[in-house]
């Protein structure tokens, strides 16, 4: 339930903002882009929050959290003491992270710091978001517009969390058995 945004530092490029963990995800994804920060628009819209991102590696329309990840701490239960992780640390696979996986259970993620462009180049290679932004006459979108596209195109997918609860989409399949299977086509 931690809360909080801040800029920790800046150069003339990049921004590294930091997001508490208990910071709803898209939230967090509105601030930056209000402020001109690139690098998540694409990722607008996944439910969940700041500190739950990096476990999944969240990833949508071209963009992984991994891609724009600077760091994070995080609370070893193990140990009582805080550690940071840097981006090799948190050894980063398709929506996998070495929390769901080695030190599973082991950590609570109290921030994460991300490494944002003020320059950002955007990731408009997906049809969906390239159709959505030629249906609005956009010919140079910047970072809202690419937010926007994404999230019609998610609002058109998937229900609204607020209305019914779910986890966004992956595409990990789950194997079952096929009893289990034709049970569900019935």
């Amino acid at each position: 339930n931690l809360k909080g945004i801040e800029i920790v530092s800046q150069d003339d490029d990049f921004v590294y903002v930091k997001g508490s963990a208990g910071e709803n995800w898209h939230e967090f994804v509105v601030w930056c882009i209000d402020n001109d920060f690139g690098g998540i628009e694409n990722l607008s819209l996944i439910p969940g929050n700041v500190g739950t991102a990096p476990i999944q590696n969240i990833g949508a329309y071209g963009v992984e959290l991994k891609d724009v990840f600077y760091e994070l701490e995080a609370w070893d239960i193990d140990k009582e003491q805080v550690v940071t992780f840097d981006r090799n640390e948190c050894q980063f696979g398709y929506r996998e992270s070495v929390f769901k996986r080695a030190e599973k259970d082991r950590w609570i993620i109290k921030s994460v710091v991300f490494k944002l462009s003020k320059n950002p180049i955007l990731k408009m290679e997906y049809g969906d978001i390239q159709k959505r932004l030629a249906e609005r006459n956009i010919v140079h979108p910047g970072i809202a517009d690419i937010s926007e596209a994404v999230c019609t195109i998610r609002q058109s997918k998937l229900p609204d969390p607020k209305v019914l609860g779910n986890a966004g989409s992956f595409f990990k399949n789950p194997v079952i058995q096929k009893v289990l299977y034709q049970n569900l086509l019935a």
